[in-house]
């Protein structure tokens, strides 16, 4: 780039061209009257390097401006700062074109510009979008009775449940059912009669869910084990209430939630030691002792034929209490257990906390004229025990 500063030769900056032709004319040189090169790094064809200063007179009479712009004037001698300055505002106008007016600050060449003077648009204003109507009450419950026939359905198989199995089946089913439904009211404009009850019914279903979804997994661990302690557990949920207080919400003048009773307190149920839960033939000479002394859980034992499904008898025997069976059947028999709280004599199980096991050994009973067999199996666990048990799936518990 050129830099500013006296000229290099004695020729003049600025005056009339050199020769007798017009001002209008071509410049008397057959060079051409370049320009300094563009700021912005482009070169015209055949432009001469811009490099090093120029050693002669600018070329070019007064013609050679662009149209409405007229050479500074002053005395031939003064600085060439502001004749570098002047001709690249020219190269700077004639290249911006329409989009804006380039300003230079002091009179540096190497100054980049700042556009000024650039249009804008003006920026329109966005319509506000109409708020969307309100269901009509019927539609609304329709919403309703759609939900209901989702839960009410799914709520009696927990009801019904018998056993952890069918529990964990029913539980889950509930889960889906509130999975599903909870997202219909998400995007409702209710009715204004309904709007209260809504905007609970929302929240509720919010909660309900992620309970349901929790409690399915605490009935496949045991913790919950049948549909009794199942549904203690859901109609006393927090989230259970927020369901229950939404439909007062609604009044007289929607229907909903008929499936979802009143809380139902959890029940700690119970028989007395050494009760026959299934008393089978007992007509042998064997006897078998089951030793709960120093567990506080009340367990269940059965005697099942070796290989078989069906239990010869099964016994309840209280914590912390022991209980002899007489007149065992000979025969190879497998031992199982079942351990809880709560034991539902409907559904002939525990509801809670449960477990299930079975002794790895094969108990032998056989009598002779002289000898019957005598077993004895203590249930706590201890240090130098010789019995290993396994767990046992629910389902396959025997009966």
């Amino acid at each position: 780039m050129p830099m500013p500063g006296p000229p290099t030769s004695g020729f003049p900056a600025f005056g009339p061209p050199t020769s007798g032709f017009p001002a209008s004319g071509p410049p008397t040189s057959g060079i051409p009257g370049y320009g300094p090169p563009d700021p912005f790094g482009a070169q015209p064809p055949g432009a001469p390097n811009w490099m090093t200063p120029p050693t002669g007179p600018v070329i070019g009479g007064p013609g050679s401006w662009p149209s409405g712009y007229r050479p500074p004037s002053g005395r031939p001698g003064r600085s060439r700062n502001k004749l570098i300055v002047g001709v690249v505002a020219v190269v700077l106008l004639l290249v911006c074109g329409v989009g804006g007016v380039a300003a230079f600050v002091g009179g540096d060449s190497d100054k980049t510009p700042a556009a000024v003077g650039a249009t804008s648009s003006a920026s329109a204003s966005p319509t506000p979008s109409k708020a969307p109507e309100p269901m009509t009450s019927t539609a609304y419950q329709s919403v309703l009775t759609e939900v209901d026939g989702l839960l009410g359905p799914a709520w009696q198989l927990v009801v019904a449940a018998k056993n952890q199995t069918a529990t964990t089946d029913a539980v889950q089913a509930l889960a889906d059912a509130v999975r599903t439904s909870a997202p219909k009211f998400a995007s409702l404009t209710p009715p204004k009669e309904a709007a209260a009850g809504h905007e609970q019914i929302k929240r509720a279903f919010n909660s309900f869910s992620s309970d349901i979804s929790a409690l399915a997994g605490a009935v496949k661990s045991g913790e919950y084990c049948a549909g009794s302690s199942a549904v203690s557990q859901v109609t006393s949920l927090p989230s259970a209430n927020l369901l229950r207080e939404a439909v007062k919400a609604f009044g007289t003048s929607f229907a909903f939630g008929a499936w979802l009773p009143a809380p139902v307190a959890q029940q700690t149920r119970t028989l007395a030691n050494g009760t026959m839960v299934k008393k089978g033939t007992l007509n042998g000479s064997g006897e078998f002792t089951i030793n709960n002394n120093g567990s506080q859980t009340d367990v269940t034992v059965s005697l099942v034929p070796n290989g078989g499904k069906v239990a010869a008898f099964t016994v309840f025997v209280s914590a912390g209490k022991t209980f002899k069976v007489k007149k065992v059947k000979d025969g190879n028999y497998q031992v199982y257990m079942s351990s809880g709280v709560d034991w539902d004599a409907g559904v002939a199980g525990f509801t809670r906390s449960c477990d299930f096991e079975k002794f790895a050994d094969v108990f032998e009973f056989k009598t002779t004229s002289r000898q019957y067999t005598t077993w004895e199996i203590t249930l706590k666990a201890s240090v130098g025990g010789n019995a290993d048990t396994d767990p046992v799936n629910p389902g396959d518990f025997p009966q």
